[in-house]
């Protein structure tokens, strides 16, 4: 490339009296001529011998013989064949002669020259400058260091150093002491300008080991490499988004001061955070749509170099106008997050950052997934910030019914089916929109195999992100739930009674403080997890469900921030709060041996006395419970094994469907099946995956009871459970 630049200007070379040569000067042959002109009339001149050849080469051969015939005739005629002799200036004398015909004649020539013939205003280098001029903010004296970089790679002005007492100007020491002379521009502005370091910020030029280069990118784009089009190789200009404001999970007070900041005339840093899938670049986008605001999305980096990203993000902005345009940074976690964590490696530097927030003056939207790794300079920096929360069943149904819209397959499902699927899959929006997509393409199938491929895909989509498999059951499942067959210690009827009018009331008064606390104990099977499941049913509420291998951890304050997240996410939600295996969370503190072990279950503690909703804690072992926490629960309901006539109704609903209809319990079997001591449901529930695959034909009361009778086996007879009896 840079012999071709060099051809290039040998080939045009300023001809011998400006009248004859006519033709516009490119700006690369003006940038020469004034840094030849600047050099000449330097106080830096070391060889004069070098800085006459540099001389011949920029204005050509024989203009240089014409202007030294005019200067000294008797010089001149030494001259043979066109050839300037090196031996003309051996002598000490002559170098006075030289400099002096330099500054006298060739000089007043290059100011002729370029006054006479202006820059060509369409050559593809000048457009490109101006345009990284305009792009990234550059000031006239930043414009100047850039071009002459250029050249100094591509046009073989390294020969400047020949002549000079100056050497190796791509050194940063030589170039901030000495560069303002070569590029004739004011020392003390110079020098400021080149302190500043704002093109090594903007990743257009870089310092290794004292050398500046011209960053590659900057290089091809001056080449003439890509488009001229710079704009969008650092933002996407899409403001294609067909949700509304009110479709996002967004209190009412965020959105009304989101508001007043996009329509105000000031800078503003807004930070949307919170977990992935959550709809924060959607509402960026209905955002800008709503308020008829340009939005210029930074695009990803094609190197995945992170010098890049932040050479985007520094480009986009300079390119925002101020007045209609909004800039979205998405995926801003490496960009804001300065601390390093166990996960989590930072890769900017904090005072980076905190001068971008503050240099600017447009209004950017910031993204991240995390927050917690933002330093407080540089979040005390955000004009406003919003979270968001995971999706609730409520928010992936508006997700659902617009996606479905959107793509016409609003026929497709009924509001059973739709209400199902997004209680079941906590999925994000994400996942919602995937699962449709692929449901267009095959936009033919019958409604169960479509409702067939979408739960499958939200399925997946579930495991795959919350790193667990799916545990809720539908609605469907609870069709023949009964809690007459159940054997407690309260009247269950009376406890959902009980919670449906507090649930009612609270979706009425969304300031009630109020809370339902319940323990849940007894042995396993008993039932448990299905009521608080079916409770979630009735009361169309999502359960939360909350195991300790998700809340505890092995870094110190994790256990009680997990503790805590879970409380505000189910706050948020609406959601039932279910806590299973708690007596592995609410140790005793009087036996704990660790101080983990005191300041978790102070933790659960705390949150529930400030908790307003419905929390389950659900334990085998009631014995192994903190008693102060133990008194704190309004309900403690024991789940017994199932009476002699529980056995039979479990029995009947169960395994209904794995019996022919023309089979029926003799008196024998019913008293055989009522004399089973410690039959739990979830014991009914083992038997019927036994016989799942088997034809109905070939199954038989006497093999159902003796698999019933293989399961309480194991169990001592009749020992109820150590711990509380509350009747």
């Amino acid at each position: 490339m840079k012999e071709k630049r060099v051809r290039h200007l040998k080939k045009k070379q300023i001809g011998v009296f400006d009248e004859e040569y006519p033709y516009r000067l490119s700006l690369e042959e003006r940038k020469t001529l004034e840094y030849l002109s600047n050099l000449i009339n330097s106080r830096y001149i070391n060889n004069a011998r070098e800085l006459f050849n540099f001389t011949e080469e920029v204005i050509g051969l024989e203009t240089t013989i014409l202007l030294l015939k005019k200067y000294s005739p008797g010089i001149a005629k030494d001259v043979k064949n066109h050839k300037i002799s090196n031996s003309l200036w051996t002598e000490e004398s002559s170098r006075k002669t030289l400099i002096n015909f330099l500054k006298s004649k060739v000089v007043p020539y290059i100011k002729r020259r370029i006054k006479g013939h202006p820059s060509s205003q369409d050559s593809d280098f000048e457009r490109r400058l101006k345009l990284l001029k305009k792009s990234f903010n550059l000031t006239k004296i930043e414009t100047e260091i850039l071009a002459f970089f250029y050249l100094l790679t591509t046009c073989g002005l390294e020969n400047v150093c020949l002549c000079t007492k100056i050497t190796d100007l791509d050194r940063f020491s030589t170039f901030r002491n000495y560069g303002h002379s070569i590029l004739g521009l004011n020392r003390e502005l110079f020098l400021r300008t080149v302190l500043r370091n704002r093109l090594f910020k903007a990743y257009i030029l870089n310092l290794n080991f004292n050398r500046i280069e011209l960053a590659s990118w900057c290089l091809d784009y001056l080449s003439g490499y890509g488009t001229e089009d710079l704009l969008h190789e650092f933002f996407i200009n899409e403001n294609e988004e067909y949700l509304q404001l009110s479709d996002f999970n967004i209190s009412e007070n965020e959105k009304i001061v989101l508001e007043t900041l996009i329509k105000s005339k000031d800078k503003q840093n807004i930070l949307f955070y919170g977990v992935p899938g959550t709809g924060k670049s959607s509402f960026a986008r209905s955002l800008a749509k709503t308020y008829k605001k340009e939005l210029f999305t930074v695009k990803a980096s094609k190197t995945d170099k992170h010098k890049d990203r932040l050479l985007a993000i520094s480009a986009t902005i300079n390119l925002a106008e101020k007045s209609n345009t909004i800039v979205l940074v998405d995926e801003a976690d490496e960009v804001l997050n300065t601390h390093s964590s166990f996960s989590f490696r930072s890769t900017t530097n904090k005072s980076y950052i905190n001068n971008l927030l503050d240099d600017h003056q447009k209004k950017v939207i910031w993204i991240t997934n995390r927050s917690s790794g933002i330093d407080s300079s540089a979040m005390r920096r955000f004009t406003f910030s919003v979270e968001f929360k995971k999706f609730n069943a409520k928010d992936r149904l508006n997700v659902l019914n617009k996606e479905l819209k959107r793509q016409k397959l609003d026929n497709y499902f009924n509001g059973d089916d739709l209400h199902d699927l997004c209680r079941m899959y906590s999925v994000n929006a994400g996942g919602i929109i995937d699962a449709i997509n692929i449901l267009r393409i095959g936009k033919r199938s019958s409604k169960e195999t479509a409702l067939r491929k979408v739960k499958t895909i939200l399925k997946n989509h579930e495991k795959v992100t919350t790193r667990i498999g799916n545990h809720k059951t539908s609605a469907g499942e609870f069709n023949n739930y009964s809690l007459s067959g159940l054997n407690t210690s309260h009247d269950m009827e009376n406890i959902v009674s009980v919670v449906r009018q507090y649930s009612e009331r609270q979706n009425m008064d969304s300031d009630n403080f109020h809370s339902v606390k319940m323990l849940l104990y007894g042995i396993p099977g008993t039932g448990k997890s299905n009521f608080v499941h079916y409770l979630g049913n009735l009361l169309n509420r999502e359960v939360l469900l909350k195991r300790c291998s998700a809340i505890r951890s092995k870094w110190v304050g994790e256990t009680e921030k997990n503790i805590a997240e879970a409380f505000s996410e189910s706050q948020t939600s609406n959601s039932i709060l279910f806590f299973d295996e708690a007596d592995s969370l609410l140790y005793p503190r009087k036996e704990a041996r660790n101080s983990w072990e005191k300041s978790m279950t102070n933790e659960i503690l705390t949150q529930m006395d400030s908790y307003s909703g419905i929390v389950v804690f659900a334990t085998n072992d009631v014995a192994g419970l903190d008693h102060a926490a133990f008194r704190r629960f309004q309900f403690k309901i024991e789940f017994l094994p199932l009476t002699a006539e529980g056995n039979i109704q479990f029995y009947n609903s169960i395994f209904s469907p794995l019996i022919r209809k023309d089979q029926e319990l003799s008196e024998n079997d019913v008293i055989k099946i009522q004399n089973i001591k410690n039959l739990t449901p979830g014991d009914f529930a083992v038997v019927k995956e036994q016989y799942a695959f088997t034809n109905q034909s070939n199954v038989t009361h006497q093999q159902l009871i003796e698999a019933l009778m293989n399961e309480t086996r194991h169990k001592e007879s009749g020992n109820r459970i150590a711990g509380f009896s509350v009747r």
